[in-house]
Order: structure tokens, then C-alpha cells, then sequence
């Protein structure tokens, strides 16, 4: 533990323009990396989470990861000591960002509390953390060859409709060996994980400054009801409410 008196968070704000990376990396302590404004994807080796204003993701100390905005961001991160155990967040974790954590967060960023004041708000902004509610923004990593040949290709172009049995075709395996490897590596179906990667691309051109429509076409959707469907029933709420809930 920190010496007497000193804090158990360490805040520091990061200006990212979009596309920059931070490349792999890990730290010592636990990370909370949260944008206060723009956008962030964090991947690690076996997933990727797409961070809108309103999320963040809690990544415990030693864990190899990458940042990348996707759109220019104010990185509003919180070191937390690796002594601290927060209950629900033993793994890396995105959690809902509420008003009053963000306004902790800004608060210790920006106002410098020192002393008694300092330690308490620490200890406030880590029962927050210990609440807050969690939230399915991750899409795993693919690891066998074949099968990151076909992401690379959806990652380029979600729009492409092509099916597993086509893209058999391409990576040299048949339908029933591509949907047994997904499976094992996902633990769901092709047509799963694909939704997923057409969500989080979504997400991406939405706060990007782009329109529903835009979002939905660009994500591979012929029509916007269904990406609107999808997207409620995955994030529980709507394309167009979900930067402001």
C-alpha cells in the first residue's frame, strides 16, 4: 500500500488525435481508461472494447494492452494501487460511466484535492467502481489463421455479405471446420461475433459525428430498423440515445 497519506489513484489526462496507438503495453498499477471526450478502442490479446464517453474499462495491473483513438479523445485515466481490490473487477471489465463518477474522475483530474479531502474522494470514487454497472461492448480476438484472414476482411469492410461457406472458399477451410473453430475460440457463432463486429464498428462511425443511417449502412445493414433492432437489443437502448444515456 501507498505510504500514509498518499493517494490510492493516480489521474492523467492523455489529448490523443484519432488514429494514435499507444502499441502494447502494461502497468504496474491497475488502469482505469475512460474518455471524458471522443472516442477509444482498447484491445488485449483476446479481446476488444469500443469506449464512448459514457464507458470505461477497468484493466488490473500486469495486463498487456492497447489504446487506439478512433476519433480526436481526452484520455481521463485513473491509476488505481495494485494493492486495491475492487469487487467485480478482477478481469478486464467495461463498466457504465455514471454523472458522478465522471464528475470524480474530472474532479481529482482537474481539481488536485489534497490531503483528508483527497482520501476520501478516493475511497468514493472506488465504492463507484465497485457498483458500477457492467456493460457487453467486447468482441474477441480470433487467433487461427483462417479465421483472422476473414476478420481482417469484415474489419475492412463489414458490409461484405459473404457467408462462412464463401469465405471457405477464400481461407481454404470447409463451412463445418470454420464454424467448429469459431465456436471454439468465441464460444458463439460466426453470425454472432460478426453482429458484434458490425456493432462495434457502428459505434465507431456514430461517434465519429456520423448519422444513424450512416452507422447502419456503413456497418453492412440494408436497412436501418434492423441495425436499430440489433442495436437495442444488445446495448439496451438505441443508436441515437446511446451516447447520451
Amino acid at each position: 500500500m501507498p505510504p500514509n497519506g498518499q493517494s490510492l489513484i493516480r489521474p492523467v489526462g492523455f489529448a490523443y488525435e484519432a488514429g494514435h496507438s499507444t502499441g502494447e503495453h502494461q502497468h504496474d498499477e491497475h488502469q482505469l481508461v475512460y474518455a471524458s471526450h471522443g472516442l477509444l478502442c482498447v484491445d488485449t490479446a483476446e479481446f476488444r472494447w469500443v469506449l464512448p464517453p459514457l464507458r470505461a474499462v477497468w484493466v488490473p495491473a500486469g495486463t498487456t494492452h492497447t489504446v487506439t483513438a478512433r476519433a480526436d479523445s481526452q484520455m481521463s485515466t485513473l491509476y488505481v494501487d495494485h494493492d486495491v481490490s475492487v469487487s467485480s473487477l478482477d478481469d478486464v471489465t467495461v463498466i457504465s460511466v455514471s454523472p458522478l463518477l465522471r464528475e470524480l474522475i474530472l474532479y481529482v483530474l482537474h481539481g488536485s484535492p489534497t490531503g483528508p479531502a483527497r482520501r476520501r474522494t478516493d475511497a468514493v470514487i472506488i465504492d463507484q467502481l465497485a457498483v458500477a454497472p457492467t456493460a457487453p461492448l467486447e468482441l474477441r480476438q480470433l487467433h487461427d489463421p483462417r479465421l483472422q484472414a476473414i476478420a481482417e476482411i469484415l474489419e475492412t469492410n463489414p458490409r461484405d455479405q459473404r457467408t462462412l461457406r464463401q469465405f471457405g472458399h477464400h481461407v481454404g477451410a470447409n463451412e463445418r471446420t470454420l464454424q467448429r473453430l469459431f465456436r471454439r475460440e468465441t464460444g458463439t457463432t460466426f453470425g454472432r461475433w460478426r453482429t458484434q463486429l458490425r456493432l462495434q464498428h457502428a459505434i465507431i462511425t456514430l461517434g465519429q459525428g456520423h448519422t444513424v443511417t450512416t452507422a447502419a449502412i456503413t456497418a453492412g445493414y440494408n436497412e436501418p430498423s434492423a441495425f436499430i433492432a440489433a442495436f437495442r437489443s444488445t446495448f439496451g437502448t438505441t443508436p441515437g440515445r446511446y451516447f447520451t444515456t
